[in-house]
């Protein structure tokens, strides 16, 4: 039986989305689609194998890149931009466990130079006070290990005083609740409060009956 939950942030209790941000940037969704499959991609690695600040990470991708420095500068000067705020009724769900004295942990692939989120909108800091209630978060750019890469799951049990199988793993991709599964830990692949709800009481982590929100 899971004791404690490990959730992931990013579309789970912190809405992100980059692809809005860079859309205006191309004539179409091709176009679009195709730089995240490129050169989104050699920017996010970039900067998560460095902990140095954005700027120097970047450096050498707007050498080779000329063409591309305003596409790069987006993410290096306007990452607080991808955020789309806090989900509240994910959230709503954080205070209920942390009132029901569940152990709280975090497993993010999130770039270190700007976690934690209020580094990136400082402006939006009193939003994120919920962060207060995790026991640890393992951070994926801290480490230079990422989901769904066994070793950053296995990082977190560790480091958390865990079991495989007293946690439970929220995530809103399958890859990583594949991955954590296949580890022996539990896993719920999130879609909204409401299933997440139903998860964790079905785990006997929340009491039965309520909305979050």
């Amino acid at each position: 039986m899971a004791k404690a939950v490990i959730f992931d942030m990013g579309n789970v209790l912190i809405g992100w989305d980059a692809h809005a941000r860079y859309r205006p940037h191309f004539e179409d969704d091709a176009a679009c689609a195709h730089f995240f499959k490129t050169l989104f991609r050699e920017i996010y690695d970039a900067v998560h194998d460095d902990h140095r600040e954005m700027e120097a990470c970047l450096a050498a991708l707007k050498t080779r890149h000329a063409h591309a420095v305003p596409l790069i500068e987006v993410y290096e000067k306007d990452w607080g931009s991808f955020l789309t705020g806090v989900m509240e009724e994910s959230v709503a769900l954080v205070h209920e466990l942390k009132a029901a004295g569940v152990p709280l942990y975090g497993l993010t692939n999130w770039p270190a130079q700007v976690w934690p989120p209020q580094r990136a909108v400082p402006e939006e800091a009193a939003a994120f006070a919920f962060l207060d209630h995790f026991d640890g978060i393992v951070v994926s750019g801290e480490e230079r290990l990422r989901k769904p890469d066994p070793a950053i799951y296995l990082l977190a049990l560790e480091r958390f005083g865990l079991a495989p199988s007293e946690a439970l793993f929220v995530d809103d991709l399958a890859e990583n609740t594949a991955a954590a599964e296949a580890l022996g830990m539990h896993a719920h692949r999130f879609e909204d409060a409401v299933r997440l709800r139903a998860a964790l009481h079905a785990h006997g982590l929340l009491p039965e009956g309520g909305r979050a929100g």
